[in-house]
């Protein structure tokens, strides 16, 4: 028994490339339910995202590895002439660890990112249902689970943002111990502004006024969010009521100027305003940070933050892999045992049967009326006998050829001190 990973990443291929190797959902149980089908393939897991499709196996000869990877290709309608250099496969423990890394975010394009392990779960989920999913893959995967729990509970690498807007939101702190009641006015309506949006929401801010050129754009934001959407005509009225400015919109001069905050300033009697302007070029006159009650952050400001967190996570890196080759090493030491099951399974139901048919015999010498103490002693000797007669004929066999390590073997299987 083999276990294998066939993949293809970010590392081994551009996005237009791992846009063909994709594969969605009911492609992705056809292909499951096919392997598993194979003559060789005892269990099949499938994972696929916008970064990564990886294969994970447990078959019966790892020679057929590039069989595997060329039937991949060929269901993808690629050439194997052409991709298959942006194949990359492991085998056994080297399996284990890069499943454990992928988990984990050490292997993400941004280190430590937490959405992996939600796909990961959902394709697992996908396999168990189809039922490809088998004692092995399902330990490792356990595992996986188990080893990004620990680095993201035990170490820092997922603590610190490495998104702009992320960091943009958490800077709030340093102003504010509770937002319910407050106003963000955010400006603009891409994804930077909706990812602004959503993390306020779930600080449960009071207000969050949405304002751009396109009102239809600022609805659409505003509607998944609860929030408030405006013209950017009407966004000048609503300086005054706003604790947080967030701006993030491609202009050619700046929306925001000094006279107008200095307006505002007067109407809130020395309330600050926390501002933050994410736009290239800059949203926010560069004057207004001299106001007082304004603190004014911008993009480089953001992405100094950014810097450091990432800085912060690759430090990470090393208690996390600390973690990763740990669960590495338990689960092949779970995994080598399985492979001695079947023979222990054996051991055991002969020494069983030795058991039941000397228990039998003398069980019928009782009933015969035969004297109890002299039917256990034989009894106990029979056992020992039989117990001990096939590990004598193999140390037998092996003194007369004198094959030490086989002598040395049966000795620490029935853990004999050679020197009594």
């Amino acid at each position: 028994m083999s276990l294998v990973t066939i993949g293809m990443n970010h590392n081994t291929a551009s996005l237009d490339i791992r846009e063909k190797f994709a594969v969605d959902k009911d492609e992705s149980h056809r292909i499951l339910k096919k392997l598993h089908s194979m003559p060789l393939i005892n269990e099949v897991f499938l994972l696929s995202t916008c970064n990564r499709t990886e294969l994970y196996c447990e078959m019966d000869n790892i020679e057929y590895i590039n069989n595997i990877s060329e039937w991949l290709l060929k269901q993808k309608g690629l050439s194997v002439k052409d991709f298959k250099k942006n194949l990359y496969s492991f085998s056994e423990s080297t399996v284990v660890k890069h499943a454990l890394n992928v988990a984990s975010g050490l292997d993400s394009m941004v280190i430590g990112e937490p959405q992996i392990l939600g796909q990961l779960k959902d394709a697992f989920n996908e396999a168990t249902e189809a039922g490809t999913i088998g004692k092995n893959l399902d330990r490792l995967f356990q595992y996986a689970f188990s080893a990004a729990k620990e680095v993201r509970t035990d170490t820092k690498i997922g603590t610190n943002s490495l998104s702009i807007a992320n960091v943009a939101v958490s800077l709030t702190d340093q102003f504010y111990d509770d937002l319910s009641d407050k106003n963000a006015l955010l400006i603009g309506a891409g994804e930077t502004i909706y990812i602004a949006a959503k993390n306020l929401k779930k600080k449960n801010i009071k207000n969050i006024f949405i304002a751009n050129r396109t009102i239809e754009n600022a609805e659409i934001v505003a509607k998944d969010i609860s929030a408030t959407p405006i013209s950017l005509k009407d966004m000048p009225s609503k300086l005054k009521d706003s604790d947080i400015i967030i701006s993030a919109v491609s202009t050619n001069v700046p929306l925001i100027g000094k006279g107008a905050i200095e307006t505002a300033l007067k109407y809130r009697k020395h309330q600050p305003i926390y501002m933050v302007d994410l736009g290239v070029p800059r949203n926010i006159e560069t004057e207004v940070k001299h106001l007082s009650d304004v603190f004014l952050y911008t993009l480089d400001n953001i992405q100094e933050l950014v810097n450091q967190n990432y800085k912060a996570r690759k430090e990470s890196v090393a208690d996390a892999n600390y973690i990763v080759d740990t669960k590495v090493e338990e689960y092949m030491n779970w995994r080598n045992a399985q492979s001695a099951f079947s023979v222990i399974k054996l051991y055991r139901d002969d020494c069983e049967i030795i058991r039941t048919e000397c228990l039998e015999k003398s069980i019928s010498q009782l009933k015969s009326g035969k004297d109890p103490k002299t039917i256990i002693e034989q009894l106990s000797l029979n056992l020992t006998s039989k117990l001990s007669h096939k590990p004598t004929l193999a140390l037998n066999k092996a003194g007369q050829t004198n094959n030490r390590k086989l002598i040395n073997l049966v000795c620490d299987i029935f853990l004999i001190n050679k020197k009594k």
